[in-house]
């Protein structure tokens, strides 16, 4: 069983989650607002495997696009940076899932700046099985 975590040093409430409370719906419109393309986007918020971010095969934008587009909205939208830390890839169910690794980073207001670490699952079963 794959479980997100995000790690945090004293400061819970402002960073919280990366996607916290954001669901697939505002995530593609948050997607458009920052990036400038609809996304092929569907399911959940990537909190867990159970409720992963569908990429859905567009013809247009690879999934590393869409994955880094989704993460920089979601970035942008909660006011966070963050650095791809790793990843895997898991096949589950003739299904296939992308966890990213992110280190988080937010400056509060008295400029001290608050660390942590999340886990973002993606669905990319289209694009494997097209390979």
């Amino acid at each position: 069983m794959h479980n997100s975590y995000f790690v945090n040093y004293g400061y819970a409430q402002l960073i919280w989650m990366l996607v916290g409370d954001v669901m697939s719906v505002e995530l593609k419109a948050l997607v458009l607002e920052h990036s400038g393309f609809n996304a092929s986007i569907s399911g959940g918020n990537g909190r867990t495997i159970e409720t992963a971010i569908i990429i859905h095969q567009d013809g247009i934008h690879d999934k590393r696009t869409v994955q880094k587009a989704i993460l920089w909205a979601l970035g942008r939208n909660k006011q966070l940076s963050w650095d791809i830390l790793g990843g895997s890839v898991d096949e589950i169910g003739g299904r296939f899932y992308e966890s990213v690794l992110l280190g988080i980073r937010l400056v509060d207001l008295s400029g001290q700046v608050k660390q942590g670490q999340q886990t973002i699952y993606f669905d990319t079963t289209e694009y494997m099985k097209n390979k």
